[in-house]
């Protein structure tokens, strides 16, 4: 996307011819292609990682008019980590590759899909509409913006699962511990130094009884 976003700037430069822009248009359909090759990615169970839910369908594909449109959902399901910890299992595509909201001719806000707008973009290259290539360059940019904040919400995902473990890592440990304690315990001399400390309670249970009937007791009472 940052590649993407740089020739989308050189493109808009007045300098520019229209060969210079054809000759762009070439890298910019090879970085589309990347990035949808991307949204298609699946895990190592065959499963289309942002299909949503739908794994089993490709995340994004061509429809009739050959547009490349999301076929997945927007259901996201959360796993718990911890006490009141949850973290997203899967992801759905509109999150990293979401569409932009573009003005039409009479002023509408007009939601774009990701792709679409990249081969609009490919598609004003090819015409040298230096209008449609100028408005890229804002399109650009909130797509690249869209993919770092989802970026950063895994890497947030992450580092909260990796927290998880430690904690658990450190529970384990500590349970290992008070177990070896106990299977190391010899049961004989605990009995009795037990037995020792309860005769030590009965004599001081008895001698309080004793004192307690004493007059200062009585006074203070």
């Amino acid at each position: 996307m940052t590649r993407l976003k740089e020739l989308t700037v050189q493109a808009a430069n007045d300098t520019y011819q229209a060969k210079d822009r054809k000759s762009i248009d070439i890298e910019v359909k090879e970085l589309r292609d990347q990035l949808l090759s991307l949204a298609n990615t699946q895990d190592v169970n065959g499963n289309y990682v942002f299909s949503g839910t739908r794994v089993g369908k490709l995340a994004f594909a061509a429809d009739e008019q050959g547009r490349v449109v999301y076929q997945g959902d927007q259901t996201v399901v959360p796993a718990g980590i911890g006490d009141q910890s949850m973290v997203d299992t899967n992801r759905s595509g509109t999150r990293p590759f979401d569409k932009i909201v573009r003005t039409d001719a009479q002023g509408n806000p007009v939601a774009v899909g990701f792709f679409e707008a990249i081969q609009d973009l490919s598609t004003a290259l090819q015409a040298n509409d230096t209008k449609s290539i100028s408005r890229a360059v804002g399109e650009m940019t909130t797509m690249q913006d869209g993919l770092s904040n989802s970026l950063a919400s895994i890497g947030a995902a992450g580092n909260k699962v990796e927290n998880q473990l430690n904690v658990a890592d450190e529970n384990l440990l500590r349970m290992k511990e008070v177990l070896s304690n106990a299977e190391d315990v010899d049961y004989t001399e605990a009995i009795t130094k037990m037995n020792k400390d309860m005769l030590a309670l009965e004599a001081a249970q008895s001698s309080f009884a004793k004192i307690s009937q004493l007059n200062l007791f009585d006074y203070i009472k």
